[in-house]
């Protein structure tokens, strides 16, 4: 592996530890904390609708730091391997879970900032939504890439 290439795998993996240990810390003051906030907001369902909807997010982020951590780790050996197809997929249907989640959020709370698209009301999309939605269809491209160059890596193995 190059020597540039290292430096950034490993500022990229020290990176994710760090926030995967500030998220895993933030999740669980949520818990301790989103607890009695709940209780206390039991006949405001526009907050509960959010507290929840922000756990939830940053337990699908935290999820996904830690696909993506296994993905730099198993590059030490080889990259293109099924299991980091697998994580790939799953990291798309994660962001397009925090799509809908981002959705439902907007339409208990109100759509704040700015939208790309406002048809009528509760028909909208937002530079966040979009970003979603883009960013998990590129990771089952990068899905589908990385599963046609194990399909031809295994192919010329076969080739004597």
């Amino acid at each position: 592996m190059l020597k540039n290439s290292m430096k950034t795998k490993n500022i990229l993996t020290t990176s994710l530890i760090i926030l995967f240990f500030l998220l895993g810390i933030t999740l669980l003051l949520g818990i301790v904390m989103g607890i009695p906030y709940i209780v206390n907001n039991i006949g405001n369902m526009t907050n509960i609708v959010a507290g929840v909807g922000l756990f939830i997010l940053g337990s699908i982020y935290f999820i996904m730091i830690i696909l993506i951590l296994e993905i730099v780790s198993s590059s030490k050996v080889n990259i293109f391997v099924k299991a980091n197809v697998k994580r790939f997929r799953q990291i798309g249907y994660l962001l397009l879970l925090n799509l809908i989640i981002d959705y439902i959020s907007m339409l208990f709370n109100g759509v704040t900032g700015m939208r790309f698209l406002d048809v009528a009301p509760g028909v909208f999309i937002t530079p966040s939504m979009s970003i979603y939605f883009i960013s998990g269809l590129l990771c089952f491209v990068i899905a589908d890439a990385f599963d046609q160059a194990i399909k031809i890596k295994e192919d010329n193995d076969l080739t004597i």
